[in-house]
């Protein structure tokens, strides 16, 4: 039996992107099942499923665990608005939290079809594969968020900044935050 999927969130001890393929490689070895993991600046994604031992494997490698979730396809059936999810994306976005972040919207967007809340899902998408170590799949989906961004409204975004993000971060291929003067207030219909 492979486990349940989880997302385990522990600390960075200094890592960057670069270490990813090592990283992947040493927990594999501990006798892991790693899915993937993505290396942000303060954190560490590993996307695995776990066993009765994995946690005590985590912790003997020398990781602060940080934060448990469970990935199962119950979630998938919560019911958020898009104001929630809308919070919880800027939320888990400045927070680095990127394959989180792309998944708050997912829902809404699979009702909605709207190529503006695509784009932002494809924005998170984007620096996950910064913390992948994958630079060229990033610039392809940055480029590729920015089109839909452009060309859509959404409603609770403050386009010109965020467009203004995007750009700096496509020439320094770092993250950025959504702040406050990036938002709009979510209009209630």
């Amino acid at each position: 039996m492979q486990g349940n999927r989880t997302l385990i969130i522990v600390n960075n001890p200094g890592l960057t992107p670069a270490n990813r393929q090592e990283l992947m490689n040493e927990l594999r070895r501990a006798g892991l099942k790693i899915i993937n993991v993505r290396i942000a600046s303060d954190h560490i994604e590993i996307d695995l499923y776990i066993n009765d031992m994995t946690i005590e494997k985590i912790k003997s490698l020398g990781f602060i665990i940080r934060e448990l979730i469970s990935i199962n396809k119950e979630n998938e059936d919560k019911v958020l608005n898009e104001e929630n999810a809308a919070m919880t994306y800027v939320r888990l976005f400045n927070e680095e939290r990127f394959w989180e972040a792309h998944e708050a919207l997912e829902r809404i967007w699979h009702k909605s079809k709207d190529e503006g809340i695509q784009g932002l899902i494809i924005l998170a998408a984007a620096f996950v594969k910064i913390q992948e170590n994958n630079p060229e799949a990033f610039r392809r989906l940055i480029i590729r968020a920015r089109e839909l961004i452009t060309s859509n409204e959404i409603p609770w975004i403050n386009k010109e900044n965020l467009l203004r993000k995007i750009d700096r971060a496509l020439t320094t291929m770092k993250s950025f935050k959504i702040e406050e003067q990036d938002l709009r207030p979510i209009q209630k219909t």
